[in-house]
């Protein structure tokens, strides 16, 4: 029987790391072998990046019985610079269920969040067991899958191959500087340690990266998790797409392959609809937004590079998990402003609700908005997989 007095809820640190790995490689059921966290998310758990720091840890008796990561990242969406907390390795010792460890050390995840005034949050796993703690599915992504038949079909039986691909090692510094370059020039990008660029690309241990070339030119990159599924490809010319598309699974794949999209490569969404055997959109992760007017004016202003926005306005009051917010969002000429307002709105929601209306794919409540303003939405926040957790 542990005495209450014997369970401390605290930040881990360096010299819990041993401990905190064996801890979390235990409750994944990785043996430390052949599979743990070290190789799973290198650009996370490596011991030189201090994993444990970013840990909120539950201890009985000075052992860790559960343990939250949150870890920081920075997004750039249109010039406006968001930060995010990535919530992972969320762990329970089998034998210390039912105890309130998680909610306990969720719970302080988000609030020191709130005190350090980050935008928004992000994870995986289960809707309604995070949707607890604020978060919801939303960001949409576009799922293709195709094979050589639709490619024979599309470009001929007899297509030549224009685009190589080189499989990108932790050496190859020139290719990854490359792919830095071109990654931080979208509209959209997550900030990369160039110095962890290699780590953070190989986010799981499936993941092959590609850099792609035309004759000696580098054209672009993409990631290819296991074999045949493609999460991120970023181009210097979009036009390129569908012949890199096809090329990848004539020299690399040889069969079938699934292409994750994201709603705002708008571009790469059309070519790949004319010609891909099935198409599906799916929610890409859950969020849990903080700061509404930030992400609002980032994510409307992307919007506005793909779609032309009805000409309106609305005020609405969000009665967040951080604060309330009362604004007032406007389009004219695709033009974007998101500023506060003190006076009575038109609508007015709870989180949940509100999430709901900005970012999932579908929302009733939307229906409800005028149409120059459903015109708008849902918004398309997103994460590649590499920056996530």
């Amino acid at each position: 029987m542990i005495d209450e007095r014997e369970i401390r809820f605290i930040k881990g640190n360096d010299k819990q790391q041993d401990e905190f790995i064996d801890f979390i490689n235990y409750v994944f059921n990785m043996d430390g072998q052949v599979s743990d966290f070290y190789r799973l998310l290198p650009k996370l758990y490596k011991r030189e990046y201090h994993p444990c720091e970013y840990n909120y840890l539950a201890l009985e008796n000075d052992r860790i019985k559960a343990a939250v990561g949150s870890f920081p990242g920075e997004v750039i969406v249109c010039g406006n610079r968001l930060t995010y907390q990535g919530i992972g390795n969320v762990a329970v010792n089998p034998y210390s269920r039912s105890k309130g460890y998680m909610k306990e050390l969720m719970n302080q995840a988000i609030e020191d969040m709130l005190v350090k005034n980050v935008d928004f949050s992000v994870l995986g796993g289960n809707r309604q067991r995070y949707s607890y703690f604020s978060y919801e599915k939303v960001g949409r992504k576009f799922s293709f899958w195709m094979d050589e038949s639709n490619i024979k079909h599309e470009f001929g039986e007899n297509k030549k191959t224009k685009f190589t691909f080189i499989l990108v090692e932790e050496n190859s510094k020139e290719i990854l500087k490359a792919i830095s370059e071109l990654q931080i020039n979208q509209s959209i990008y997550y900030t990369r340690d160039d110095k962890k660029l290699y780590d953070i690309l190989k986010n799981w241990t499936s993941v092959d990266i590609y850099g792609i070339y035309e004759g000696n030119e580098f054209s672009g990159y993409l990631l290819s998790y296991d074999k045949n599924k493609v999460k991120e490809i970023i181009l210097q010319k979009q036009e390129d797409l569908a012949e890199v598309v096809a090329d990848f699974i004539k020299t690399i794949v040889k069969g079938g392959i699934s292409i994750e999209i994201p709603d705002y490569q708008r571009y790469f969404v059309n070519v790949l609809s004319s010609f891909a055997e099935r198409v599906s959109i799916n929610d890409r992760a859950n969020f849990a937004v903080f700061n509404y007017d930030r992400v609002i004016e980032a994510f409307l202003c992307l919007k506005a590079q793909t779609d032309i926005l009805a000409n309106g306005e609305i005020t609405l009051t969000i009665n967040g998990k951080k604060r309330k917010e009362k604004l007032l969002v406007s389009v004219k000429d695709n033009k974007v402003s998101v500023t506060p307002c003190d006076h009575d709105t038109d609508y007015e929601y709870t989180h949940k609700e509100a999430m709901s209306v900005l970012f999932e794919n579908y929302s009733p409540l939307r229906c409800n908005l005028p149409l120059e303003v459903q015109s708008w939405l849902p918004l398309p926040i997103y994460i590649f997989p590499a920056d996530e957790v």
